[in-house]
């Protein structure tokens, strides 16, 4: 196990923090309402303007949890489905996903699918019967924009989404310094001891959620601080928190089980070692006698593993450890030390798990060309998210190893011109057969270094075949089902030059070699191997 960095953070100074419109973003998925005021004072917003796909849906009135978990947006179609939040202000985020299954279907079967973000693996979410499940991750975005996507891991399990929640977090977590921002951390675990219900916004100004959590064998205390501004401090525990606590039932007895042990059990993660990021939060709930001490020290697997902490009244201490390792077989508990008169106690707790380094997304040449393709045809404009990661979840249409090799649309309903996505210079397959396209085949479709195989046959395209394509080397290319395309010097010459009005007998003939090369034109293919 790795040596700890364990820092005592006793927060001193007091500030007002509040949270901008522009970074609140709570979105009710398959609402028909363009926005509403919730019991809690978020404004939720339909989601029509962040997803094109999918069909909206309600659960059984038995399953009601509350409007934003009344309705959600199942997806039967295509690998992977996303939301997009554009204009996000650089910076640290908080991005939460809440599914509630509620028997939508009246299958009684709740799926199992994969939860995606920016083009990184989330989780896989396993929802059930009863009650919402949610993930959240807190991580530094690389762009402007965020995608929250869900994707089909089983034959007839269909992904949803019920809410998708995006905070900016204006500040710095404890140890941020000796964090690897590389790393998004997923919340495992974010609980008010001896509250008995939920805390969130407006409470907390970040919409942090803090469930309420009572441990067996300890006992429930509430705190006589007045906290009287209502203010948080940075990343601390909004006064909501702090105004309870759990202790033992009698001084210098039994430790308070942090419960740690049950991070990966409760929350589904494995029994293997993960890197952890924990704060612990300790505030007094009373003004102590001159007689009276708390004092304690956090102890690993029965071993002292911190100075000792006295909790401040009208404040609040955090204890915290980045990069550490732990898994289920790791005890944190909290022991008094000798001078200690009272019982230790503990008011909230964060646990995150370290996910994989942050993906860099596909290549910009790579978006860039396919976002042309998107602007010129409808049909592919439902699809968004990270075009290629994360693997094995690339848009249908595509392969990536990891830049994008190959366009695969070949009857997908394609009509117009052909853009310019030339920037996509990794290309080797470009298939582009039985759809509706017209005009010339453009010069930059020679100019890709490592094409392979264009296949542009039964389309309408004309004109002459470019030089730079016929003349490739190890090029094949399909052109047959295009009446009006020279497909060589002769039969350019003949359409473009037309019939003599004064002869019949050469009008016939021309009628002839046109009707002959459009014969040939239909049927010829063009393997141009040198």
């Amino acid at each position: 196990m790795a040596n700890p960095i364990l820092i005592y953070c006793l927060v001193l100074a007091l500030c007002t923090i509040s949270t901008s419109a522009d970074v609140f973003v709570s979105i009710d998925s398959g609402s028909s309402t363009a926005s509403y005021t919730d019991e809690n004072g978020i404004v939720w917003t339909g989601d029509d303007n962040f997803t094109r796909n999918g069909e909206s849906r309600s659960v059984q009135s038995s399953s009601s949890v509350s409007r934003v978990m009344d309705t959600l947006r199942v997806f039967t179609t295509q690998k992977k489905n996303c939301y997009d939040i554009d204009s996000v202000k650089r910076g640290r985020v908080l991005v939460r996903a809440t599914f509630n299954y509620g028997n939508y279907d009246n299958k009684s079967s709740p799926p199992t699918f994969d939860l995606l973000f920016d083009g990184n693996h989330w989780d896989t979410v396993r929802t059930t019967n009863v009650g919402a499940v949610w993930r959240e991750v807190i991580y530094n975005m690389k762009g402007d924009r965020i995608s929250v996507c869900v994707a089909q891991t089983n034959p007839g399990e269909f992904p949803f989404v019920s809410a998708v929640e995006v905070r900016v977090l204006e500040f710095k977590y404890k140890g941020d310094d000796s964090m690897d921002l590389r790393y998004p951390l997923l919340l495992s675990k974010r609980v008010a001891f001896g509250s008995n219900a939920t805390i969130r916004y407006k409470e907390d100004p970040y919409d942090r959620i803090w469930s309420p959590e009572r441990v067996k064998g300890y006992v429930g205390i509430p705190s006589d601080a007045p906290f009287e501004q209502a203010i948080i401090w940075n990343d601390s525990p909004p006064p909501a928190v702090l105004k309870n606590a759990i202790t033992t039932p009698t001084p210098n007895g039994s430790s308070v089980l942090l419960g740690l042990q049950n991070i990966v059990l409760p929350m589904g993660f494995p029994r293997d070692e993960v890197t952890a990021y924990i704060l612990w939060h300790f505030s007094e709930v009373t003004q102590l006698q001159p007689n009276q001490t708390r004092s304690f020290e956090i102890f690993l697997n029965n071993k002292s593993f911190s100075n000792p902490i006295l909790p401040p009244y009208n404040n609040c201490s955090v204890m915290y450890i980045t990069n550490f390792t732990v898994s289920s077989k790791d005890v944190f508990s909290l022991v008094p030390t000798n001078v200690s008169t009272l019982p230790p106690l503990i008011n909230a707790m964060e646990v995150f798990l370290h996910g994989d380094e942050l993906s860099n997304g596909t290549d910009t040449k790579d978006v860039q060309g396919l976002g042309s393709l998107q602007e010129a045809f409808d049909v592919l404009q439902g699809w968004s998210g990270d075009p290629c990661f994360p693997a094995p979840y690339a848009w249908d249409w595509i392969d990536c190893t990891p830049r994008v090799t190959a366009l695969l649309l070949g009857s997908f309903g394609l009509s117009g011109l052909l853009p310019d996505f030339s920037s996509m210079n990794a290309l080797q397959t470009i298939d582009l057969h039985n759809n509706t396209l017209r005009g010339r085949i453009p010069d930059f479709l020679g100019n890709f270094p490592n094409l392979k195989v264009l296949n542009l046959s039964n389309n309408q395209l004309n004109g002459t075949i470019p030089a730079s394509l016929s003349s490739k080397k190890g090029l094949t290319l399909v052109v047959t089902g295009n009446p009006d395309l020279c497909t060589s010097s002769t039969s350019c010459q003949t359409q473009l030059r037309g019939p003599p009005a004064s002869s019949s007998i050469n009008l016939k003939k021309n009628i002839l070699e046109v009707l002959f090369s459009s014969i040939i034109s239909s049927v010829i293919i063009l393997p141009l191997m040198r």
